[in-house]
C-alpha cells in the first residue's frame, strides 16, 4: 500500500509540474506571438509611408500616434545651443549617442526635436563629441517616430544634472526635456532622413526586433510545450505499464 501511495504521489507530483510548465510555456509563447504580431504591423506601415511626403496640417498634432512612420518635410530653423546626447546607444557594437536638436517650425511657431542620428562615444566618456549645425532656415526632411510606451528608466533622466550644453540624458520625455529648453515641444522627434546634410549615422531601425524572430521565439516556446507534454505521457504509460 505504501508503494502504490507513493507512485501515485510522485505520479501527482510530475503531473502539477508538467502542467505548470505547459501553462508557462505557452504563455510566452502567444505572448511572442502577439509581440510579432505588433512588429509586422509597425514594419508594414512603415513600408506603406516609405517615399511618401506628407504635409503635416498643423502643429500641434492632435492625434500624433497617427502620424507615426510618416515621412514629412518642415521648415525652420535649428537651435545648436542646447542639444540632447541620447546615451547608451549601440551600433555595430560601439557605444554612442544620438543627437537631438530643437527645430523651430517657422510656420507653426512650435517646437520639434531632430534626431540627427548616431554618433559614436569617443576615447572619453567626459568630453562629448562635437554636434555643430547649421541654424539658418533650412528645409528638412525626415519621418516622424513617436514612441508605443512612456520611457522606462531606474534612474534620472539626466546624470548629474550639470548646466553645460549638449546634456547627455538617459531617455526622452518629451515634457522633461521641454523643461530644460524652457518651451513646449511636439510628442514626437523628426528622425532626420539619411539624404538631408547636418546628420551623423542615420540608418534607422523601426524596432530591435523583427516580426520573423519573434515568430522564431514563439515556435521554441510552443516545441518546448509539446516536448513537456510528450514527455509527460511517455512518463505515465511507461509508469502504469509497468504497474
Amino acid at each position: 500500500m505504501g508503494s502504490t501511495n507513493a507512485v501515485q504521489l510522485r505520479r501527482g507530483l510530475v503531473t502539477i509540474a508538467t502542467v505548470l510548465c505547459l501553462g508557462l510555456f505557452l504563455s510566452l509563447g502567444n505572448w511572442q506571438l502577439q509581440r510579432g504580431y505588433a512588429k509586422a504591423a509597425i514594419e508594414q506601415s512603415v513600408e506603406q509611408n516609405k517615399g511618401q511626403l506628407q504635409q503635416i496640417p498643423q502643429l500641434p498634432l492632435v492625434d500624433a500616434g497617427a502620424w507615426r512612420n510618416k515621412r514629412v518635410t518642415l521648415l525652420g530653423h535649428y537651435d545648436s545651443s542646447r542639444q540632447f546626447m541620447l546615451d547608451n546607444q549601440i551600433r555595430d557594437g560601439r557605444v554612442g549617442y544620438n543627437v537631438l536638436t530643437p527645430f523651430y517650425v517657422e510656420l507653426w511657431q512650435a517646437w520639434v526635436l531632430v534626431d540627427r542620428g548616431w554618433l559614436a562615444q569617443g576615447a572619453s566618456r567626459e568630453q562629448l563629441p562635437a554636434v555643430a549645425v547649421n541654424t539658418d532656415g533650412q528645409e528638412i526632411m525626415g519621418t516622424i517616430y513617436v514612441p508605443y510606451a512612456k520611457a522606462f528608466s531606474l534612474g534620472e533622466i539626466a546624470e548629474g544634472e550639470d548646466y553645460d550644453w549638449p546634456r547627455r540624458v538617459q531617455f526622452i520625455d518629451f515634457v522633461e526635456l521641454g523643461k530644460r529648453l524652457e518651451l513646449e515641444l511636439q510628442p514626437f522627434t523628426l528622425r532626420l532622413s539619411a539624404e538631408v546634410k547636418d546628420g551623423f549615422r542615420r540608418d534607422w531601425q523601426t524596432s530591435q526586433m523583427p516580426a520573423m524572430k519573434h515568430y522564431g521565439y514563439a515556435f521554441q516556446w510552443f516545441a518546448m510545450a509539446a516536448a513537456v507534454a510528450i514527455l509527460w505521457y511517455l512518463y505515465s504509460f511507461r509508469k502504469k505499464k509497468t504497474t
